[in-house]
């Protein structure tokens, strides 16, 4: 009997168990409703990030296999830390940009220049953080890569594709649900504290993949 139907339902409940876990969208989602970005653009951020993810993913592991199974968990260990020290400075950068008047460019006009390019690199690190915490590889799939290595080439190539297309899809589905159900809720307190809501919930995720929670 062959193998390659259970191992691209294993490939799928990999990519779909690691994509549900909230560093992969939450962040996303948050920032796309605190900033206002339609549900396009957070598609495409959201699709992006899938993608990266994918493919970082894939070529991680394949140089693990190249170099040793037994840097893995040094790779892991490592991408926790990172990722989690990452989302946990920015959360603490937007709190002190917004506690001290840059959040929302609250500078006079005469300022509008550096209000300006501030506004736009805290944009730019708004969103950059979140898409790298959700680009961030998963080497749960490696096993499941390796069995299907050893089956054939087309249980390789469709293990591949079923890994990618479920987490991409999953990341991008729960991301928009996320932003676009933020979208109904609406108020000047959410306006003027959306960035402090962005903080914590990085300050929060960040703890969660430092501490290696999720």
């Amino acid at each position: 009997m062959s193998t390659t139907p259970a191992l691209l339902v294993a490939a799928a409940g990999v990519g779909f168990g690691h994509a549900i876990l909230p560093d992969h969208w939450v962040p996303l989602a948050v920032v796309g409703r605190t900033r206002r970005y339609p549900l396009s653009r957070v598609a495409r951020l959201s699709g992006l990030a899938g993608v990266a993810h994918v493919l970082v993913s894939i070529v991680l592991g394949a140089l693990i296999v190249a170099i040793g199974l037994q840097l893995r968990s040094t790779v892991e260990h490592a991408q926790d830390a990172i990722v989690g020290s990452l989302l946990i400075a920015t959360g603490v950068a937007f709190c002190v940009l917004e506690l001290t008047g840059h959040g929302h460019g609250h500078a006079h006009d005469h300022d509008h220049d550096h209000e300006h390019t501030d506004r736009s690199s805290h944009s730019l690190l708004s969103v950059m953080v979140p898409f790298g915490a959700a680009a961030s590889p998963d080497l749960t799939i490696l096993p499941v890569f390796l069995a299907a290595t050893t089956a054939g080439a087309g249980a390789a190539i469709g293990s591949v594709v079923v890994f990618g297309t479920v987490t991409i899809a999953t990341i991008v589905g729960l991301t928009l649900f996320a932003a676009a159900g933020g979208y109904q809720v609406r108020g000047q307190w959410l306006e003027r504290w959306g960035n402090i809501i962005t903080a914590g919930v990085l300050v929060a995720i960040g703890l969660l993949v430092l501490t290696g929670v999720v």
